[in-house]
């Protein structure tokens, strides 16, 4: 490789980019990764270190890396990271096997939400995957339109790959979403680099085969109708976001008073049509969701600390919620833009929530490239750490965590959030002064 080539900027970042595609082989060298969680954490933040490189190189001068070439080999590389990880088995996580067995259900024309996986009445239709599903006597808490997904797939191939194809498939029309979105906003498109090298992303779709793209990318879609002026087609996106995971209701603040009046109708309706068919059953659905909301907790951060102080798991979710609402309300009368409010709802919920799996952050991630903030960037590496609860699951069946991990997630990244604040606040009082001193002098 030439020295010219290297200076390049084009240059540098395919470097860097190599030298990604190398650690998530190596990665997928390693099998199954519940058994090999050291080693994979050590990958893992070797690859974030590259990546943290890129990013701040690109954000130093994010023109220069927005040329045509550039945008390229970044789009490029970042498929074939995700082409790379795609055969991994889905060793971190075990959701995908609960996809694969909502597609039997639905194709055998059994109501998914009626039963849950380890009821007796399923019995005839269990098979080898079967056992890999996590938490059998709780329903599946997935949307209808996951659940088309999950059929249509299941058509195709009864298999955990397979079942991946379709959200890796996602994840590449979200990279190619968000160029499109750049250019709305008037960014920079090479700051797309943020979601599509980010080894969160790689990991948890193609790796761990997460359906959380179906959603992000309907949430995204309609935001970009929304911003192009298309305020019907942007509700009806939003109600398949919504429709395929709850998580989407959370951004309704930053997207209402800007949707077309007709959403009066089309939210409702469309929410009526999709989930018609399996209304025999809602009850139990929604039961499972609110199961699954309401008592699981792991890796919270300042729910932790609400339920320290206050000891009671309830008041902190109260206290949460009002947080919440009063951080919902304040997007919702400002006049910010819907992608810094979108920013603004998911980054409370995460700080809030009680249980925080890393690839909850995926939903934040995508805006991350329109308002770069160094505290959530790390945050997408760190979170990584939880991860550490595997070791000793895979090795007893004991899931456990440890709060000096906990700790080394949220101390840097509360430091790092809190300095940056206190930085921006400085610059806000300094062109403020600087603007009354103008003022004066003239």
């Amino acid at each position: 490789m030439s020295l010219a080539m290297i200076r390049n900027p084009t240059g540098k970042i395919f470097l860097h980019g190599m030298a990604l595609v190398i650690l998530f082989a190596g990665m997928l060298a390693l099998g199954d990764l519940k058994h090999a969680v050291p080693t994979f954490l050590l990958l893992y933040f070797l690859a974030f270190a590259a990546y943290a490189w890129v990013v701040r190189k690109i954000l130093a001068d994010a023109r220069a890396f927005s040329t045509p070439a550039a945008i390229f080999v970044i789009v490029g590389l970042a498929l074939l990271f995700r082409l790379t990880l795609f055969f991994s088995a889905p060793s971190l996580s075990d959701d995908i096997y609960r996809y694969v067995w909502d597609g039997i259900l639905v194709n055998h024309g059994i109501n998914p939400y009626q039963y849950a996986p380890g009821a007796p009445e399923l019995a005839p239709l269990r098979d080898a995957l079967h056992g890999h599903i996590n938490h059998q006597g709780v329903g599946t808490p997935y949307g209808p339109v996951l659940m088309g997904v999950f059929a249509a797939v299941q058509n195709v191939a009864h298999s955990v790959y397979v079942m991946k194809i379709p959200f890796v498939l996602f994840d590449g029309l979200i990279v190619l979403l968000l160029l499109r979105l750049l250019d709305i906003a008037g960014k920079p498109r090479s700051l797309v680099l943020i979601y599509a090298w980010n080894p969160l992303a790689v990991v948890e779709v193609a790796g761990s085969g997460h359906n959380d793209t179906a959603a992000i990318l309907l949430l995204l879609g309609a935001i970009y109708l929304l911003m192009r002026g298309h305020g019907r087609l942007s509700a009806a996106g939003l109600v398949g976001a919504i429709a395929a995971k709850y998580f989407a209701l959370l951004f309704l603040p930053a997207m209402w008073k800007r949707l077309d009046r007709a959403k009066w109708l089309i939210l409702p309706l469309g929410l009526a049509l999709l989930f018609a068919p399996f209304a025999s059953a809602l009850d139990q659905h929604f039961a499972s969701v609110f199961t699954v909301g309401t008592y699981w907790r792991f890796n919270d951060g300042l729910f932790a600390l609400l339920n320290f102080v206050t000891g009671s798991a309830d008041v902190s979710k109260a206290i949460a919620a009002a947080i919440f609402a009063g951080v919902a309300i304040l997007v919702y009368r400002s006049d910010m833009p819907v992608l810094k409010g979108a920013l603004w709802l998911m980054g409370t919920a995460l700080l809030l929530t009680s249980t925080l799996h890393p690839w909850y952050l995926l939903w934040l991630l995508p805006f991350l490239c329109f308002y770069p903030q160094r505290a959530w960037i790390l945050f997408t590496g760190l979170v990584a750490l939880s991860y550490h609860v595997l070791i000793r699951y895979a090795a007893e069946g004991v899931w456990e965590e440890s709060p000096w991990v906990k700790l080394a997630i949220y101390v840097p990244f509360f430091s790092l959030l809190l300095v940056d604040m206190w930085r921006s606040q400085r610059t806000r009082a300094a062109g403020f002064l600087a603007a009354a001193n103008r003022g004066e002098s003239q």
